[in-house]
């Protein structure tokens, strides 16, 4: 059984594209973890916000006030969302405890190792 140069180069096509679509797909993912880590980081609100506020064409002092206003809000939103997250790993705790009591204790061996974890600025 002889297989034509037509048959090599269409399953090396096809190799090189599927290759391509995981590599994509890899980079895709990485560069989406990237993106969101630094959503998360109150410095980014404040630089996205006073470039949305240069659409309006602000002189220099309107700038700084700009940037004390939005300074301000930063710091009320971290404060808030450091607030929202303690709250609800305060409901996962007692989740948790509720769960415990009821476990024997093999389960509660497992149940160690799969339970969730609290995030570092918890702590």
């Amino acid at each position: 059984m002889t297989v034509t140069r037509k048959k090599k180069a269409g399953c090396l096509i096809t190799v090189l594209v599927f290759i391509s679509i995981g590599i994509g797909f890899a980079l895709g993912l990485i560069v989406s973890k990237a993106t969101q880590k630094k959503k998360e980081d109150p410095a980014f609100w404040k630089e996205a916000a006073m470039n949305h506020l240069e659409k309006l064409h602000p002189s220099n002092e309107q700038r700084q006030k700009f940037a004390a206003h939005t300074d301000k809000a930063v710091g009320e939103l971290s404060t808030l969302r450091t607030t929202a997250i303690k709250n609800v790993w305060e409901i996962v705790r007692r989740a948790v405890a509720d769960i415990q009591q009821e476990l024997t204790p093999e389960q509660q061996e497992i149940f160690e190792k799969i339970k969730p974890k609290e995030p570092a600025e918890i702590r």
